[in-house]
């Protein structure tokens, strides 16, 4: 994926209609494409993840650009994010998809080039886009953000040290249980802390958060779905460590360099979870024999065996 263009004159662009945790795993990406051009790498997804894409070291909100980027690539392959990228303008525009059933005849009246690109098994997708883009192995990172400034805090968020809980994500298959969440607030290795909570805005996530809230211990500061992206995104770099289910939340606090226990169902954490000392998982797969084990098959006693360590980690 080399060019023969000037690199002081060049600009890359991605587009994507993917959601918050997958755009957090783009990150690195635009940093390589950002060194390689030597201009910031263009995003373009969805508008209410602007915030997200200001905290980003090495990227521009795409929409804002005053001159077409050289290069566009679409990197998911939905006909919305294809029809996306016929609507931007780049001088070149080309797709990324991981396997060729996933495209449409249509797409290559669209594309200049259709790249297709396997994704390794149990490969990282921040890693997949560092590798499929001709990044340096040794070099890779995962992804970084910078913390949100002051002024996106939410009026309610303790000015104390805290740590969050974040039980929710887009699919519903993934959220622990009310019964699991209480468990672990009451347990005796997370008393003494300031818990916060957020959450998503759907129904299904309303709901499941109030039923924690309704059940926790007394303390809890419930900020579930009261939270703007803005509000969201503070919330979590500003927390001593986060607890949560595989979504948004694990991804953006690891990238602020947060400490972060992630709770895995259905969906197997090698593609989703970067591991270090800091950045914990427990999985339902290791406590399940089924095919696509519910999130409620972790015990409550694995997570607490995590989070001791986690905290041991960090000194606690």
């Amino acid at each position: 994926m080399s060019s023969s263009h000037n690199a002081a004159t060049r600009q890359t662009a991605i587009l994507s209609d993917k959601q918050l945790g997958d755009v957090t795993l783009l990150e690195p990406l635009t940093r390589l494409l950002s060194a390689r051009d030597g201009r910031p790498c263009a995003l373009f997804v969805r508008e209410s993840f602007r915030p997200l894409v200001e905290l980003m070291p090495a990227a521009v909100w795409g929409p804002d650009l005053k001159e077409r980027p050289d290069e566009l690539w679409a990197t998911s392959w939905s006909s919305k994010a294809v029809l996306g990228a016929l609507k931007t303008r780049a001088g070149r525009k080309k797709l990324l998809v991981i396997h060729a059933n996933r495209i449409r005849w249509w797409y290559r009246l669209i594309f200049h080039e259709v790249k297709v690109e396997p994704i390794i098994l149990f490969e990282h997708w921040a890693h997949y886009f560092w590798r499929v883009f001709g990044g340096d192995d040794a070099a890779f990172a995962p992804s970084r953000l910078n913390l949100p400034p002051g002024e996106w805090r939410h009026p309610e968020l303790p000015h104390w040290r805290y740590c969050l809980i974040n039980p929710t994500a887009a699919w519903p298959t993934k959220f622990w249980t009310v019964q699991a969440w209480k468990e672990f607030l009451e347990a005796g290795e997370t008393q003494g802390i300031t818990w916060v909570m957020t959450g998503g805005t759907s129904e299904a996530e309303r709901e499941h958060c109030t039923a924690i809230a309704a059940a926790a211990p007394a303390g809890l500061v419930d900020l579930a779905g009261r939270t703007s992206m803005k509000q969201y995104l503070h919330a979590l770099g500003g927390a001593e460590a986060v607890v949560c289910v595989d979504g948004s939340a694990a991804h953006l606090a690891q990238a602020m360099g947060v400490a972060t226990l992630v709770i895995f169902g259905p969906v197997a954490p090698g593609k989703w979870h970067w591991p270090t000392p800091r950045n914990r998982s427990v999985s339902a797969f290791d406590h399940s024999r089924e095919r696509l084990p519910p999130t409620s098959a972790v015990p409550l006693s694995a997570v607490l065996d995590e989070w001791r360590q986690l905290r041991a980690c960090e000194g606690h």
